[in-house]
């Protein structure tokens, strides 16, 4: 995947790191680590400032239609395959949901999303956020704002660490790569024994 996006867009960086951030899991988590990584862009590395603007746009872009997206499926579910989802959604973020339709004031639910999207981890950030938004009964533009807040402080926490270990910018990339694919297995290994669990 990152040799694709160098023999792509070396004469682009910030494109580059733009689309990257638009991948669901991996997000500015990657995508500002990469656009700050020396060994893979040499003199057309971007600066940190231009790389958190980047990677906050690209991660940014599809939040709002997720949350609308996973509305509509909500309110008009119809359908093997839009129960099937609907279900998987609640059940994989059941506590977060639990939390967020609590008698609670708004402001503590939307600090708890933001603070949610904020964790620099795989399997939280904006594709989560707002999938949890969707589903929940937060106003839509209140939703938004917290996921943006919570994606800000996520971008400048990955932004100055990079600063911070300059001459580590790939091992951090790699590193994040690494800790991303253990969650993953680990979210596939967890989903199937909790499914021979159903079946047993």
């Amino acid at each position: 995947m990152v040799e694709f996006f160098v023999d792509n867009f070396s004469g682009c960086v910030f494109l580059a790191v733009i689309l990257m951030a638009l991948i669901p899991t991996i997000e500015s988590k990657i995508a500002i680590p990469f656009g700050l990584s020396y060994a893979i862009w040499g003199e057309a590395t971007l600066s940190p400032i231009v790389a958190f603007i980047c990677a906050y746009i690209g991660s940014m872009l599809p939040s709002i239609f997720i949350i609308l997206i996973v509305r509509k499926i909500k309110n008009r579910t119809s359908g093997f395959v839009c129960d099937k989802l609907i279900n998987y959604a609640e059940s994989k973020y059941h506590k977060k949901l639990e939390a967020l339709s609590s008698k609670s004031k708004t402001f503590y639910k939307l600090s708890s999303l933001a603070l949610f999207v904020a964790v620099p981890l795989p399997l939280t950030g904006v594709y989560s956020g707002s999938l949890i938004a969707g589903l929940s009964n937060l106003k839509i533009y209140q939703a938004f704002i917290a996921i943006a807040i919570g994606e800000f402080i996520s971008c400048l926490a990955i932004t100055l660490l990079c600063v911070l270990f300059e001459n580590s910018t790939l091992l951090i990339l790699l590193a994040s790569l690494i800790i991303l694919a253990i969650f993953i297995v680990f979210d596939i290994v967890f989903m199937l024994v909790k499914r021979q669990k159903k079946v047993s």
